[in-house]
């Protein structure tokens, strides 16, 4: 594989990125494989730190996304805790009146 390789790969991710706001961890597990081993064969000429500073862009990329999604994910868990705690007091309150 050639540092050309590894730059495609890095551009794949990049524009998936830009393509969804979901993404998909096999996606991700089978991009990992792939770039890691583009990158263990990369010849690391004379464009290389360009490469390296996209991944690391792209890296932080998908940590803040997964830090949003993560901080959704929480946010719903706590409504969904919310609901169901009233629904409990509701169920409570209805049966104590009859």
């Amino acid at each position: 594989m050639s540092d050309a390789d590894v730059g495609r790969l890095v551009q794949e991710i990049e524009d998936y990125l830009k393509e969804t706001q979901s993404p998909d961890p096999e996606y991700f597990a089978d991009w990992n494989t792939k770039f890691n081993q583009a990158a263990e064969k990369a010849e690391r000429g004379p464009g290389w730190r360009d490469i390296v500073d996209r991944a690391h862009a792209v890296g932080k990329m998908v940590q803040n996304r997964v830090s949003g999604l993560n901080y959704e994910r929480d946010q719903l868990r706590d409504e969904l805790n919310a609901q169901s705690l009233g629904q409990r007091a509701l169920k409570g309150y209805s049966a104590s009146t009859q």
